[in-house]
């Protein structure tokens, strides 16, 4: 009950922390000037102070707008902006002659710094911004990114901008235009930052360089899921989620609008990035689907034919909305709500594995902590790619994900690591099985040749008695002594004894005293073993059988043959099966950290005592050795119960 508590625990922290954590840079966000004390754009002039050292500045506020006017690429004397426009925040939300704006077109955005002072190079950029843009100081570019045009078809847009130092002119006033088109994403949806030249590019190197040392973890642990996945042997159909989970996983983070530009010749065609969107969210609902399998598989859940069947349409319906929604309608009202909407299915799961059962697979909790993780950076990146966050998290949803797909793949490796021991366990006892049946089939082969000897001795005890009386009635004394010595030599074979009662502890009894027996080896054995009992057959065998052949081995190694001997007693005491073997041996042990060590060569054994401590263990029973100069002494105790009762002794 406490385990299932703390399981429960577990679950709702996790819930609990990834829907609010990824929320605090939000309500940062919202209070940003109020905790810094950061200045904001007002009716287009913002005032910095004069000792500005080149750190990382937030341009939001009042801009001017000027709808369909390129201000520096075609200069127009005297411009009048069309209205203020709050940035970060998209166009399409404002109209113009009584009309919203659409979501595509150009623009340009003016903003007047004053007090700002600065010996170094500045720069002015938009970080990770999906449209194209031109940024100026003074008219000096400053940053750029994809192809501005007036014409919708000729922009390219990209999101990794190229930067520029800009030395400011002299005075304390200067003009920052932002140039941007767009074929869908309708403006400054994003805030531009002012910063020291130098400060931007080694901000820009040190991301870059931790992006690809995560992208090459999250590589590597695809690797060894794709290789786990092989390795694991499974050949239902339904097997190759993993395969096309990690898949959408790595291209999701191939679109995310920090890392694209990097893959956009080499694996998406040189596509505009403002043309992946439909793929980034239909990669994006495909992993949310595919969560299902991974819930199903680590957490006992049973999705039926018909959920499965909703979730996918209820993700395809969202997925065309995304499509088919105009974009202007699609960034006034759902940039936010449609992203959240994604979320459902992960709600209901969670409401699902913790009101349900919790029959949790091995390493369940590891990877749910990773999905956790996971589904909270993809909720930091929401807010983060359409503006709603001021902090830089470019680096959040790579972190999220290497992080997730590291504990996927920790999780996955351990299972099959278990799946190779229990095959390994599996090939063990098989191979103990057919040694105990070999061991069977000699006991029987010679208790079979006792049988036809006592039958051929039955078949002929007639002839045997009518040849006594004649040679008695006869008087023919010494004949009848000679028929008898020749009588007895050939019924005088040894009969087998029968141990116990059990089985399996009799034909490893019986194995071994032919075995010693041939070796010259005396055997003593007192065993009192019932026919039924709790302990497995296997553990049985695995005490039995090593105890008796390192018994037989340890005598072996004497030279004397008048000392060997081997003694075995078994019989409940108490309430538990006491089995006890004593054998003489040379004085010399084999030790290694405490454990005792045989001398068998088998690649199933060679693990010497370790086996029978196992054995023992795996019953709540125990192991105890006693060894002197000449004799070593095995004594195991397992708890048992046949017959339904306890039996004592």
């Amino acid at each position: 009950m406490n385990e299932l508590r703390n399981i429960r625990r577990q679950l709702l922290a996790g819930f609990i922390l990834a829907a609010l954590i990824p929320h605090l840079p939000v309500l940062f966000t919202m209070f940003y000037h109020q905790l810094t004390g950061a200045p904001t754009a007002v009716q287009a002039n913002i005032s910095l102070p004069r000792d500005y050292s080149g750190r990382r500045t937030i341009l939001d506020g009042e801009w001017e707008f000027y709808w369909d006017r390129l201000l520096i690429t075609q200069p127009q004397p005297d411009a009048r902006p069309d209205l203020l426009i709050q940035v970060p925040g998209y166009w399409s939300s404002h109209k113009i002659s009584g009309s919203y704006l659409p979501a595509n077109g150009c623009a340009s955005y003016r903003l007047m710094l004053e007090d700002l002072d600065s010996t170094q190079p500045v720069t002015v950029y938009v970080p990770d911004f999906g449209s194209a843009y031109q940024a100026y100081i003074d008219g000096r570019l400053a940053a750029e990114s994809g192809i501005v045009s007036e014409n919708n078809s000729a922009v390219f847009t990209t999101p990794s901008p190229a930067l520029y130092p800009v030395t400011l002119s002299e005075g304390l006033e200067h003009e920052i235009v932002i140039e941007t088109a767009t074929t869908r994403f309708s403006g400054l949806y994003k805030t531009p930052v002012l910063e020291g030249y130098a400060q931007a590019v080694q901000g820009g190197v040190s991301r870059n360089a931790v992006r690809f040392m995560l992208f090459g973890m999250v590589l590597f642990s695809f690797l060894a899921l794709t290789a786990v996945y092989f390795l694991s042997y499974r050949k239902e159909k339904h097997s190759a989620w993993l395969i096309a989970l990690i898949t959408c996983v790595l291209l999701r983070l191939m679109l995310v609008s920090e890392f694209y530009t990097f893959w956009q010749k080499k694996v998406f065609f040189n596509l505009s990035y403002e043309s992946t969107n439909e793929l980034m969210f239909l990669v994006s609902f495909a992993l949310k689907f595919l969560m299902i399998f991974l819930y199903q598989a680590q957490f006992g859940l049973n999705f039926s034919r018909r959920e499965k069947i909703g979730f996918l349409v209820y993700y395809t319906a969202i997925f065309l909305v995304h499509c088919l929604v105009p974009y202007d309608f699609y960034n006034r009202c759902l940039t936010v709500l449609l992203p959240a909407s994604s979320f459902v299915m992960d709600i209901y799961s969670f409401c699902k594995v913790y009101f349900g059962s919790l029959k949790l697979q091995p390493y369940a909790l590891l990877i749910y902590w990773g999905t956790i993780i996971a589904a909270g950076g993809l909720i930091a990146d929401s807010y983060y790619v359409n503006g709603n966050i001021y902090p830089n998290l470019s680096l959040v949803l790579l972190i999220a994900i290497t992080v997730y797909m590291t504990l996927l793949s920790i999780a996955y490796i351990l299972l099959t690591v278990d799946v190779y021991r229990d095959y390994e366990t599996s090939s063990a006892r098989l191979t103990l099985a057919g040694n105990q049946i070999a061991m069977q089939a000699e006991y029987y082969d010679a208790l079979s040749v006792q049988i036809n000897e006592v039958r051929s001795i039955r078949h002929d005890i007639r002839h045997f008695i009518r040849t006594l009386k004649s040679l008695s009635d006869e008087g023919r004394y010494e004949e009848l002594d000679r028929f008898l010595d020749k009588y007895a030599g050939r019924s005088d074979s040894e009969p087998l004894p029968v141990f116990c009662e059990n089985a399996v502890a009799n034909s490893i009894l019986g194995y071994y005293s032919l075995q010693l027996k041939k070796s010259g080896i005396a055997f003593h054995c007192s065993c009192s073993i019932p026919k039924n009992l709790s302990v497995d057959d296997s553990d049985l065998c695995i005490v039995l059988g090593n105890a008796l052949e390192n018994a037989m081995e340890a005598c072996n190694r004497l030279t004397d043959p008048a000392v060997r001997s081997v003694s075995a007693e078994a019989r409940p005491v108490n309430g538990q099966l006491l089995i006890k073997i004593v054998n003489t041996y040379d004085g010399t042990l084999q030790n290694k950290d405490g454990n005792y060590l045989t001398t068998k060569n088998s690649p199933y054994h060679g693990m010497g005592l370790k086996n029978i401590q196992k054995a023992a263990d795996r019953c709540g029973g125990f192991v105890k050795i006693e060894h002197s100069k000449t004799a070593f002494t095995l004594m195991v105790a397992f708890p048992q119960q046949y017959g339904g009762v306890t039996q004592a002794d």
